[in-house]
């Protein structure tokens, strides 16, 4: 079988309009043509898209745990159906996709990174889905960037969805959710954190302040993506 994709490649469709691709990723050109990439022109704490570099509202008015987010795409309509194939409908294969570009961009930063750790998924959540999307990510990460990653995170409960909450209620809803572990790979270290979402930066500030209460360094933090609305 692997001689005969030699010379006959697998055929696939693109997951946003169908069209049969032999594209190492599963999306075709055109459609990744139309995805919106954050370039430079992005807040310099959180990542958000901005007119131009600076600072973001949010950011001015908020502070944050973490010390600075890369993201690699705008959170639009595209993005966000991509996202859910992802998590939801089991297109494992999508984390080549997204964690090449994020690690485009983690490139362009000037970071230190000694270890990368995927924010967890309580246990229960991990049973029914069968895979945590920001390990299969930050496993593809550590690769490329060739920096080992730890599990050194833990859930402790299953906290319901942030995507309908408010900034109030995501600070609450993910308030003493985590626990650090390995305490060896926490301490003294640039820690690189993955996630697949940045929206207020909640749960990324939540993970952040138990990583620095064991000893980390510096918190730098990696999306697929964000938004100027989210």
């Amino acid at each position: 079988m692997i001689f005969l994709d030699l010379f006959f490649p697998p055929k696939t469709t693109c997951l946003l309009c169908g069209e049969i691709i032999k594209e190492q990723f599963m999306i075709c050109k055109n459609c990744e043509k139309k995805l919106k990439f954050i370039d430079e022109r992005a807040c310099k704490i959180c990542g958000k898209p901005l007119e131009q570099y600076g600072i973001c509202p949010d950011c001015e008015n908020n502070r944050h745990i973490f010390d600075c987010n890369v993201s690699a795409f705008e959170y639009d309509e595209k993005m966000k159906e991509l996202i859910a194939r992802f998590k939801y409908y089991n297109e494992r294969q999508l984390s080549d996709f997204f964690s090449y570009y994020m690690t485009e961009s983690i490139k362009k930063r000037d970071w230190n990174i000694d270890v990368i750790i995927p924010v967890p998924l309580h246990k229960s959540k991990l049973n029914e889905r069968g895979f945590n999307q920001s390990e299969l990510i930050a496993r593809n990460i550590s690769y490329k960037l060739n920096v080992g990653m730890s599990k050194a995170l833990r859930r402790l409960r299953d906290t319901p969805t942030q995507t309908v909450l408010n900034r109030e209620y995501r600070i609450n809803n993910v308030k003493d959710a985590f626990k650090a572990l390995y305490f060896d790979a926490i301490k003294g270290k640039n820690i690189l954190l993955i996630d697949d979402i940045l929206t207020t930066g909640a749960t990324l500030d939540e993970c952040a302040k138990v990583l620095k209460d064991a000893g980390a360094t510096k918190v730098y933090t990696a999306t697929i993506a964000t938004g100027r609305n989210v």
